[in-house]
C-alpha cells in the first residue's frame, strides 16, 4: 500500500489528538465500568439473588413448621360415653384401646404431633399404641403422659386416681410431677400428688366386680352410688362409719344392698322412687 504525503503528514497529528483524549478515557473508565465488568456484576447479582431465594424459602418452611408444631391442629376428634352402669369399649385410630367405666366421658382428639384425651368424668383404662405421638389423658387438672403402659384413670371431684397396670407413666398437676411404674397408684388433690400401692380394688372394674375390703360403708356406698340411678341415703351417722368387706357383682348392686343387713346389721329401706335409705 502506498502512503501519499499527506496522510503521512496526517498521521503525527491523528496520534496526538489520540494522545490528548487519553486522560479523558482513563476518567471515563473510572466512572463507567467495562462490559465485562457488567457482565460480571450481573452473574454476581444472579448468584445473590438465587442464594436468597433459598434462605427465603427455608426461612419461610421453617416458620410454617415451627407454626404448626406449636399449633398443632386436630386433625380427628370423636366423643365415648357410658350411661350409669353400663361399661364399653372402643379402638382408637391411633390403634389403642380404651374401656370406659360407668357413666364417663372421654374426648378423643387425634392431633398433628400429638394425641390428646380429655376424661371430663368416670373412669377409664387405657392401652396405648406406642408411637412418636406422645398420648397425654387430661383428668381434672392432671395430666397423664404415657411412656410406655397400661394405666387407669379416674376423674374425682378433687382430682384424679391414676393406676399403672403395666409400664410407667408421668403424672403431673400445677404443684408436682411424678413417674408411676407397675402397681403404683397415686391421688391427686389441690396440685399435690399422694402416692400408695396399688390395690385389686382400683381396677377391679374390669372383671365386673366390686372389692371392700374393711372400707367404711359411707365410702363403700359413694362407689355402689356410681352404678345405680336412684340415690343411696345414709341416714345415721354411725351407720356410715360401719366397715364393708368382701367382693360384689358390678351387674347386681340390688343383691349387694339386700346382703347389707346380714352382713352390718342394718336396715335397708326402698322408697317407690328407687332411693334407698340406709339406717339402724
Amino acid at each position: 500500500m502506498k502512503v501519499t504525503g499527506h496522510e503521512l503528514a496526517a498521521l503525527p497529528k491523528q496520534a496526538s489528538a489520540n494522545d490528548a483524549l487519553n486522560p479523558y478515557k482513563e476518567a471515563l473508565r473510572e466512572h463507567f465500568p467495562s462490559r465485562e465488568a457488567l457482565l460480571q456484576e450481573a452473574k454476581r447479582q444472579t448468584q445473590r439473588q438465587r442464594m436468597l431465594k433459598k434462605v427465603t424459602t427455608g426461612v419461610t418452611f421453617s416458620i410454617a413448621f415451627a407454626f404448626t408444631w406449636v399449633i398443632d391442629p386436630v386433625w380427628h376428634r370423636e366423643e365415648m360415653h357410658t350411661m350409669v352402669g353400663q361399661q364399653a369399649s372402643f379402638d382408637l385410630k391411633d390403634g389403642s384401646h380404651v374401656d370406659l367405666n360407668t357413666n364417663s366421658v372421654l374426648v378423643v382428639e387425634q392431633h398433628l404431633y400429638s394425641r390428646q384425651l380429655q376424661l371430663t368424668q368416670g373412669e377409664a383404662l387405657f392401652t396405648v399404641q406406642h408411637g412418636w405421638r406422645p398420648f397425654t389423658v387430661f383428668a381434672n387438672q392432671t395430666q397423664i403422659r404415657d411412656i410406655g403402659t397400661i394405666f387407669n384413670v379416674r376423674n374425682t371431684d378433687d382430682g384424679a386416681v391414676v393406676t399403672v397396670v403395666e409400664g410407667s407413666v408421668e403424672v403431673r398437676t400445677a404443684n408436682a410431677q411424678r413417674i408411676l411404674t407397675k402397681d403404683i397408684s397415686v391421688t391427686t388433690q389441690a396440685g399435690t400428688i399422694s402416692e400408695s400401692r396399688c390395690t385389686s380394688a382400683n381396677v377391679a372394674w374390669q372383671q365386673g366386680r366390686l372389692v371392700f375390703d374393711g372400707t367404711p360403708l359411707q365410702e363403700a356406698v359413694a362407689e355402689i352410688q356410681r352404678y345405680r340411678q336412684a340415690p343411696i341415703v345414709i341416714q345415721d351417722s354411725k351407720v356410715g362409719l360401719m366397715r364393708l368387706s368382701g367382693e360384689y357383682d358390678i351387674n347386681a348392686i340390688e343383691s349387694l344392698l339386700k346382703t347389707l343387713p346380714l352382713s352390718l346389721g342394718i336396715h335397708v329401706n326402698y322408697q317407690t322412687d328407687g332411693k334407698v335409705i340406709l339406717s339402724k
